[in-house]
């Protein structure tokens, strides 16, 4: 029997302003920081920050949650 795991990786969400803030880290690499250029990402991303859009929380794998809680009536321990 094989027992086959999803990746929890491909489940999650990315935050919309990774994407903006690694275009403006390109773009100031390459025309340097504070550069007129990059003006226009600068603003979209401290617009995308301000939005404070939060990414949920990924749902709690069941199956750990039920091995942990018979963990202990599985192995009950000898009482001194």
């Amino acid at each position: 029997m094989l027992l086959r795991v999803k990746n929890q990786v491909a489940k999650q969400q990315a935050n919309p302003c990774l994407v903006i803030m690694s275009q403006m880290l390109n773009c100031w690499a390459s025309n340097g920081e504070g550069n007129v250029a990059c003006k226009g990402l600068e603003q979209e991303l401290k617009g995308c920050m301000a939005k404070g859009i939060k990414v949920p929380p990924p749902p709690k794998p069941t199956l750990n949650y039920h091995a942990a809680r018979l963990l202990p009536k599985i192995h009950k321990q000898e009482k001194k």
